[in-house]
């Protein structure tokens, strides 16, 4: 008798296994940005203040990898090309520092902040 009654939740139970990875979040993404040049390091707070007013930027991390930030987007709002062009108009002319768009080589997982 008590083996009927454990069916019902022991069957939603496994229907929850099987659904959950299809709800997984999957709108958010990392970009890397390589930053080039010698005055890159002067400029960090000037960079990340230009990364953090782009809509769908949810964080900015100048820390994990040396001459790189890492930019956690909302997939589908905000464009790679649109934080590389959002630093590059923060800059100075003539400072001698800009951000390139990576496209391999480092692949890091969302921060624990965005997930």
């Amino acid at each position: 008798m008590r083996y009927r009654e454990m069916v019902p939740f022991l069957l939603l139970l496994s229907v929850g296994y099987v659904v959950s990875p299809a709800l997984a979040d999957t709108s958010h993404e990392r970009v890397a940005l390589s930053l080039v040049g010698n005055d890159c390091s002067s400029r960090r707070q000037t960079i990340s203040l230009a990364l953090t007013q782009v809509q769908g930027v949810t964080g900015v991390d100048l820390e994990s990898v040396p001459d790189h930030v890492l930019v956690d987007i909302e997939r589908g709002v905000v464009m790679p090309e649109n934080l590389r062009a959002a630093v590059a108009e923060r800059l100075n002319v003539g400072t001698q520092c800009r951000a390139e768009i990576m496209t391999s080589c480092i692949s890091a997982s969302l921060s624990p902040e965005t997930q």
